[in-house]
């Protein structure tokens, strides 16, 4: 259960995807792959139009991501108290045992503790929004940063039979007496043992996001149909309504298949990234709710979130 914090709010959400936009196509040996993967299947009902991958250092983007949070939140670098940050088990090893450093001094966070939540593959951001939001309970803290990333170094890993990887960081502002968007009601994480051994089933599937999903509700006292729009993990499209639907969430209600055709799946920010794309577009409304979404090998995790 999400703590009720007084004058919390969550907002200032900034993407920072991978500066060349590329088509599945350029992707060498990617028919190929794409066959080895899903044999007999057709790529372009997948709902993938072009992916993003980085030309230079992640930490470029992740520097680029937070700057632009602190700049929409109006808050300076020293006056940040907590820094959070989100990412596949895989990537942890890539970022390097000094990149917090590097990110808190180039970007002047002299006051700042760092963390990272990781080991629940894309999944792991949402565990990350929970932790951001209990900080909170030390009177001190004023201003915590999310931070999601994932990036894949190789193109041939890009290509999986249930999502396009694609590059990414967004950040948003966790803050006390800001403007923020919104707030944090519930989260709930669940784990599929038979999924982390690569023996799940749609039934070990099914049982762990429904249960996920009756926790986060009772945990919120609201239901189902209290959320405004969900936003959900960007696997390709027929995956995406199937995992929805045997979860029992109206496909309707997803916002997904855009930010999918535009930059494919980008690990932990996903979620992230459609609920700021429809912020853009339709915006976060005060009273209504809605819900994050994120699922992975072995694991489901969902957050409801209302609007201030």
């Amino acid at each position: 259960m999400a703590t009720e914090h007084e004058g919390v709010g969550i907002g200032s959400f900034a993407c920072a995807f991978g500066d060349l936009e590329r088509k599945p196509e350029d992707i060498t040996d990617f028919e190929a792959l794409w066959q080895a993967e899903s044999p007999d299947t057709e790529f372009a009902a997948m709902g993938c139009g072009t992916f993003r991958t980085m030309s230079g250092p992640v930490d470029d983007y992740v520097l680029e991501a937070v700057r632009q949070t602190l700049r929409d939140g109006s808050v300076q670098p020293e006056d940040v108290d907590r820094i959070v940050f989100a990412t596949s088990d895989v990537r942890l090893g890539a970022l390097g045992p000094d990149f917090a450093v590097r990110v808190l001094d180039a970007l002047g966070l002299v006051n700042c503790v760092p963390a990272v939540v990781s080991f629940q593959q894309c999944c792991s951001s949402l565990t990350a929004l929970r932790q951001a939001w209990e900080l909170f309970s030390d009177d001190e803290v004023n201003n915590v940063v999310l931070v999601s990333l994932d990036f894949v170094p190789e193109d041939s890993g890009r290509v999986r039979s249930f999502a396009l990887f694609s590059d990414a960081v967004v950040s948003c502002l966790v803050s006390r007496g800001g403007a923020g968007l919104l707030k944090l009601a519930s989260t709930a994480v669940g784990v599929d043992h038979a999924g982390l051994l690569g023996r799940d089933s749609f039934m070990s599937r099914q049982k762990v996001a429904r249960d996920s999903l009756a926790r986060v509700f009772q945990r919120a006292d609201r239901r189902l149909e209290d959320v405004t729009k969900v936003f959900p993990t960007n696997l390709y499209a027929p995956v995406t309504l199937f995992n929805s639907a045997i979860a029992g969430l109206d496909r309707e209600s997803l916002h997904f298949a855009g930010t999918l055709s535009a930059y494919g799946h980008c690990g932990n920010s996903d979620w992230m990234v459609n609920l700021a794309d429809y912020h853009s577009r339709v915006g976060i409304r005060p009273g209504e709710t809605y819900l994050a979404q994120s699922s992975a090998p072995g694991f489901f995790a969902c957050g409801l979130l209302v609007g201030t």
